[in-house]
């Protein structure tokens, strides 16, 4: 085989892929995520940087540290650990929603319309008061019936929709729910730890029936959570699936549609999502099995697929506790994103539907100089806006890419390299130059990213340790033709580069450039520099 002589992209961009052996793969992929464009695209491949979030409202005593471009110095993070953001619903008219902050939940409303330059600004009124002041919460509407419910856990609320009152639900035969579907007129909830799911009664009405309950019994597994899916309910057990409708029965509405049953389960309660994928409507979910679990599960038709990587499940793997799992799906141009959080686990990767890849997201402390979890804790679209809740400090964002920080917080993005090395001779490798295609020329006017950097690390054992950070300048404020070039980066047998951008900036990667020449050249053991 002839020796290594590198000119060009060497697979720069890519997910998250630490292998479960790393010296396969230590591929590192935080705050970018790949982009795909294939329309004559001066690179098919490139990394996007992830969106940021702008501060919409905030309840009572929370709020995010706020950012400001004059800012020299990051602010501090905010010390409200306790207003986790639960749950969103639109409501009927796209006007106002339902969010759940802590223990109150609040009505949204617009506070200023959108113009032909501004996005509009939003106003929280406070509407009832929940039992619980932490985890997940579910909501649906019924529309005509004139009725939202909220579920908890072992708590349900009733919000009327014309009056705006709200009260907890009493009725006896309401049995507890973690979470609440909607179909035809009837709310369907589970019982927790029972294979029991139930209904209201009547049809649109806010009672229940002791008697309008089945169970997914067609195998013994527990009901862990459900989702309504096109008119269908699917019923998802900790190790089978079975799927349900409304077949208008005199004594109970829903019925099983036979043979149609999953030999797939679920981990965790919220991560269920819907997501689309090459035009079909199904589900996402944080899936196990009777053959084992940690894995991504996307339906087609009515069958399960794995999306994750062995990177995933072997990462996963090692966090104690998975069933805590949250996940949401957005939209952002041609990427279908699947939003999966780890809360104590404290980490946060997400699927793209567009490249079939995983990366990770992260919040961002520079004064510990530590990586969190994301900051969004619930998803939903209403306004325009994709509108994202805080897990700790009550804030209400706009998650959009027109911004680079977290409303305060720094984003911190990195992108750590497939290993460099000769596979053919498996001679050193000597680095001549690295280049980065970045979108030079967007630094701030003052303030950070007045003179913005993007810092180099390089591993010359495979990954396990890596020398000090080496910045180039991405360019200040209209200095479009900067090149980000690294020169004579040494050699070694098996490097791996680390490219870092903290800089509130633009950071969106169209290229990368290796020079790199194998110590094998020309049949010797030496550098031809």
């Amino acid at each position: 085989m002839p020796a290594l002589q590198l000119f060009g992209d060497f697979g720069f961009v890519g997910g998250e892929d630490v292998a479960p052996n790393p010296l396969q793969d230590r591929q590192i992929c935080m705050d970018f995520y790949p982009e795909v464009n294939q329309q004559n695209a001066k690179e098919v491949l490139a990394l996007l940087g992830r969106p940021g979030l702008v501060q919409l409202a905030a309840a009572p005593g929370g709020g995010a540290p706020g950012f400001s471009p004059s800012m020299t110095a990051w602010p501090q993070p905010s010390t409200i650990t306790n207003l986790p953001v639960r749950g969103f619903w639109e409501l009927p008219g796209d006007a106002t929603a339902l969010a759940v902050i802590g223990s109150v939940c609040y009505l949204v409303s617009l506070a200023t319309p959108a113009t032909s330059t501004t996005f509009p600004t939003l106003a929280l009124q406070a509407v009832g008061t929940l039992v619980t002041s932490s985890g997940p919460v579910c909501i649906r509407d019924n529309n005509a019936g004139g009725y939202a419910v909220i579920v908890d856990g072992p708590n349900g609320y009733l919000y009327n929709l014309a009056n705006q009152a709200f009260t907890q639900i009493t009725d006896p035969a309401f049995l507890g729910a973690d979470r609440v579907a909607y179909i035809d007129g009837w709310w369907i909830f589970n019982r927790p730890g029972t294979q029991t799911f139930y209904t209201n009664y009547p049809q649109y009405g806010t009672g229940f029936s002791g008697s309008y309950f089945a169970l997914k019994d067609a195998a013994p597994d527990n009901l862990v959570t459900l989702i309504e899916n096109k008119q269908q309910l699917w019923l998802i057990g900790d190790k089978t699936t079975e799927i349900w409708y409304d077949a208008g029965g005199q004594y109970f509405p829903f019925q099983r549609l036979v043979g149609t049953m999953l030999q797939s389960g679920c981990k965790a309660k919220h991560s269920i999502s819907r997501f689309n994928f090459s035009g079909q409507d199904g589900l996402i979910w944080f899936g196990r099995s009777e053959r084992g679990e940690n894995v991504i599960l996307r339906t087609r038709g009515f069958n399960t697929e794995v999306v994750s990587t062995p990177a995933f499940g072997a990462e996963v793997a090692t966090y104690p506790i998975t069933s805590d799992a949250i996940g949401y799906t957005y939209q952002e141009d041609t990427h279908e994103f699947y939003v999966l959080t780890f809360p104590t686990a404290d980490v946060t990767w997400v699927f793209d539907g567009q490249s079939n890849l995983l990366h990770k997201r992260s919040s961002y402390d520079p004064y510990t100089q530590t990586r969190h979890r994301e900051r969004p804790n619930c998803y939903m679209n209403f306004a325009g806006m994709r509108i994202v809740g805080d897990y700790q400090c009550g804030a209400i964002y706009q998650m959009t890419r027109s911004v680079q920080n977290d409303a305060g917080w720094p984003i911190l993005a990195k992108r750590r390299s497939p290993h460099i090395w000769d596979k053919g001779q498996r001679g050193r490798t000597f680095m001549a130059s690295l280049q980065v295609d970045f979108s030079t020329g967007q630094g701030n006017a003052s303030g950070l990213g007045s003179a913005p950097v993007a810092s180099l690390a390089i591993s010359r054992d495979a990954g396990h340790s890596f020398n000090a950070r080496y910045p180039v300048s991405i360019g200040q404020l209209g200095q479009f033709r900067t090149r980000a070039i690294w020169r004579r980066l040494g050699f070694a047998r098996d490097n791996v580069v680390d490219i870092e951008v903290i800089d509130p900036v633009p950071r969106d990667i169209v290229g990368v450039t290796l020079r790199a020449f194998s110590s094998a050249y020309g049949g010797q053991d030496m550098s031809p520099f």
